[in-house]
């Protein structure tokens, strides 16, 4: 739904959204989920981004090979800014890094909640974004709610320069969403929040790109994965787990589709272990591209280490294709014994049992019921409806919906 910014016949609640998760010229899958939200929601929310990104000079970031982005512009129908905040050179100074956003996103935030008279901010991750958000809501007297991702709370409250700051943003939400009911679980016990507050609302996938398809098999088992490569999410037991599959004679070749700091060693990995001829690295494939990968597998498998959700999974499973996962978080809501195999994490022999069973179960998965159980729990009218039933409740000050504190 297109409508002018400002038009004041569009009766839309209207919402902003602080995320320093949005996609860039440059970084086209940077927090793709975001953007899914608000596709999921824009025929019910007028919506404005501020995506906050590091200042770096073009000419210098061109050189190192790092994103570039600034200004503004309005992409279907929503206005999206890139206010720019100062990147300090050490990693223990970014504590400073949430007042600086605040500061230097405070004219992008008033022009995006003026765009839509925005009566609600929604944030994602605790840090540095919701610590930031944290002091625009609190000038501004809007409340805010806040999606915990979950690297956002594993890896950074562990860090006790930023602890006091998580604790600040979390406890300030008028509504904490968290994309996973274990994750939910643990946000309440690590940062004290109210259950009251706290929902659970998984992600959601592009509809259009991601459906189901009817496979026919060859003599090779197409095996797919798809993820950043680095160290939490787990290509290494990956491929130790596929050696182990091929030398116990598994007719297969395993797709990696992503790029990351572990690329190189990844690669040598594949290459000591002999499989280099039956792996493929793609890089980076984004849209159509990587939605053609999974129609086109025959098994999908993701071997994180730790994963807050895995849209992936959920993008997969919208195809039809099995998966085999692991017990590291969101997967364990995703997966069913009727969808794939879940094994334990970093665990290379148990992965490979996983492999080894969901390929000799391929013949009796269904397809359809596969997608069709996927898009009733991640389509976008699902969680849509989800997300707006809460934005309606803080705006207009009512009980969180769906609470996991509602009724104590």
């Amino acid at each position: 739904m297109t409508v002018p910014i400002g038009d004041t016949s569009d009766t839309r609640l209207g919402g902003m959204i602080f995320a320093k998760l949005f996609p860039n010229d440059d970084e086209p899958f940077r927090g793709i989920f975001v953007a899914e939200q608000l596709h999921a929601t824009a025929d019910r929310v007028r919506w404005a981004v501020v995506a906050p990104v590091p200042w770096v000079p073009k000419r210098v970031a061109r050189v190192l090979g790092k994103p570039y982005a600034k200004g503004e512009r309005v992409i279907d129908g929503s206005l999206v800014l890139w206010p720019r905040y100062p990147v300090l050179p050490k990693r223990w100074l970014y504590a400073t890094v949430a007042p600086a956003i605040a500061r230097t996103a405070r004219r992008a935030f008033d022009r995006a909640r003026a765009s839509t008279h925005a009566s609600f901010v929604h944030v994602h991750d605790l840090y540095p974004s919701g610590a930031a958000a944290r002091r625009l809501c609190a000038r501004a007297g809007l409340p805010y709610v806040l999606t915990i991702h979950g690297l956002d709370l594993y890896s950074n409250l562990q860090n006790p320069r930023w602890r006091n700051e998580i604790l600040a943003a979390g406890c300030g939400a008028r509504a904490i969403i968290c994309v996973g009911t274990r994750l939910a679980t643990d946000s309440i016990a690590e940062l004290g929040l109210d259950p009251a507050k706290v929902t659970v609302i998984p992600n959601t996938y592009d509809a259009a790109r991601y459906y189901q398809v009817d496979r026919r098999r060859g003599p090779l088992v197409k095996i797919l994965s798809v993820g950043r490569l680095s160290y939490e999410k787990g290509h290494d037991v990956l491929l130790r787990a596929f050696a182990e599959t091929l030398a116990a004679g598994l007719p297969a070749r395993l797709t990696i589709v992503g790029d990351g700091p572990e690329r190189s060693s990844l690669e040598s990995l594949a290459r000591k272990l002999g499989i280099a001829d039956a792996v493929r690295f793609t890089g980076v494939l984004l849209d159509e591209p990587l939605a053609a990968e999974m129609r086109a597998a025959d098994l999908f498998v993701l071997p994180s280490r730790s994963e807050g959700f895995g849209v992936v999974l959920v993008e997969a499973l919208a195809t039809g294709l099995p998966v085999v996962a692991t017990r590291s978080g969101g997967p364990a809501d995703i997966v069913g014994s009727e969808d794939g195999v879940l094994v334990a994490p970093d665990d290379v022999r148990a992965f490979a049992e996983g492999i080894t069973q969901a390929v000799g179960r391929l013949d009796t998965f269904d397809s359809r019921t596969i997608a069709e159980r996927a898009a009733a729990r991640y389509s976008p009218e699902t969680v849509g409806g989800a997300l707006v039933a809460v934005y309606e409740a803080v705006a207009g000050g009512h009980p969180i919906p769906n609470a996991i504190g509602a009724g104590r």
